[in-house]
């Protein structure tokens, strides 16, 4: 017996809306759409990401526009707000707005502490950072100001432009464990930020999970209340087809069916195509000169955003990840590795780390728990031994290892995984690239 809804059956209505969808899909392929869906779809992610951290800071989570909210704790596996968090800092964040004038930041006295303020525009490009390798740790008082700002700063400032009038301002604080906690928060407190408290671009809802024509309405006012570079020009007067634009019309009937039906295509293609975006050396997989400066690289930009937001330049701070073992086996669940670090490696400035994460499905990557709560070792980790050769052997498993080498246990989940590992302060071997990481050791068949 068939179902029927006012005379109507549903395989009819199942069948017909299979068809619209085929018929939809063709369409798509025969005008060559899916292409340039795709273009606005990377071009748009990472304006995408900050509006919606934005939206959540300042509509959710009750932040203030132009004040610091800071972060008290170490990320653990329950930091779930940006994607690949670091366990060697502090985070204090905030969202600037110099729409209605400047913005001043006092910076406390760090000493030889690592810390850094990055201003990242609308687009997740640094305009600019402040901290240890730039000015000192002693001390400053900052003047931030929009891209058409005029005048000076005043005596005894520093000026900082921002690229965008909208600014999403993040503060690292190197941290060594729990029992610095009270030290960090004092600096974290002596981070003071005076200007207007009121914004001439307020929050756009940002759904978490947006289709298709919720994507182009969100990038399309980051557009318009962020003016985009002229060397973006190019690429938007071809996105304009979609509806992609500062000056794009709202969507109709036919573009708003192209978007819902290709947003996942795009979404999809992005997850499986990421790791081809990256130089793969050793098994290990490292970044562009570009990232945190991204120019006209959307597609690198995009990538990015997926897997590393708010990632800093390279003179700052090296990413890398290992997407393969020594014989060239991508990384397995369940499966034990061994990373040899020689001695006195990495040659950082400031410090170094290797994360393990989680791999979500949508490509992101968190913390996961595990029985000692480790997230990271690094050349702050206490009780780590050294190999015969006065290196350390990173042992990267499931399950804790016996003896002596658990001091050296870095736990991951029996599901996929990834490893992240952070240089801080690069000196010259990671920045020529005359240093690589080894390559990771399969310790099981």
């Amino acid at each position: 017996m068939t179902t029927t809804v006012r005379g109507v059956s549903w395989r009819k209505i199942v069948l017909g809306a299979g068809a619209a969808l085929i018929g939809a899909g063709a369409a798509l392929y025969v005008s060559g759409v899916p292409a340039l869906l795709l273009r606005g779809y990377l071009y748009g992610l990472p304006a995408y990401e900050i509006a919606r951290s934005r939206d959540i800071a300042l509509t959710r989570n009750g932040q203030t526009l132009n004040a610091f909210a800071h972060k008290r704790a170490l990320a653990d596996h329950a930091t779930r707000l940006i994607t690949t968090p670091n366990n060697d800092t502090l985070y204090s964040s905030a969202f600037l707005d110099v729409s209605r004038g400047p913005v001043t930041i006092d910076v406390p006295a760090f000493g030889a502490r690592y810390y850094s303020l990055a201003f990242i525009d609308a687009y997740t490009n640094n305009s600019a950072i402040v901290g240890q390798r730039t000015i000192g740790g002693g001390g400053a008082r900052l003047r931030v100001v929009g891209p058409d700002w005029k005048g000076e700063a005043a005596p005894g400032e520093t000026l900082v432009r921002a690229a965008t009038p909208q600014i999403w301002l993040l503060a690292r604080v190197l941290i060594d464990g729990p029992r610095e906690l009270d030290a960090v928060h004092a600096l974290q407190d002596a981070l003071v930020i005076k200007g207007p408290s009121d914004s001439a671009f307020p929050p756009d809802a940002v759904p978490a999970e947006p289709n298709g024509p919720d994507f182009v309405r969100v990038v399309n006012q980051v557009l318009r209340d962020n003016p985009p570079p002229d060397a973006d020009k190019p690429e938007l007067a071809d996105l304009r087809k979609i509806g992609l634009g500062p000056d794009a019309e709202p969507l109709s009937a036919w573009r708003n069916l192209v978007w819902r039906i290709g947003f996942p295509l795009a979404r999809y293609a992005l997850i499986k195509g990421t790791e081809g975006r990256f130089n793969i050396v050793e098994g290990w997989s490292y970044t562009r000169p570009a990232i945190g400066d991204f120019g006209t690289d959307y597609s690198y930009r995009a990538a990015v955003a997926l897997r590393g937001l708010l990632a800093l330049p390279e003179i700052e701070a090296i990413y890398t990840r290992p997407a393969e073992d020594q014989q060239g086996r991508p990384l397995e669940p369940g499966k034990r590795y061994r990373l040899r670090l020689p001695p006195g490696a990495p040659p950082v400035g400031a410090f170094w780390s290797l994360s393990a994460y989680e791999v979500e499905p949508d490509g992101g990557l968190y913390f996961a728990d595990n029985a000692i709560h480790r997230y990271a070792i690094g050349d702050r980790t206490e009780g780590l031994t050294k190999n015969s050769e006065g290196g350390i052997d990173i042992l990267i498993q499931p399950d804790r290892p016996a003896g002596a080498e658990a001091a050296n246990w870095l736990p991951v989940p029996k599901k996929p995984f990834a490893l992240i590992a952070r240089a801080y302060l690069p000196k010259d071997g990671l920045l020529s690239h005359s240093w690589r990481y080894p390559a990771l050791e399969r310790l099981d068949d």
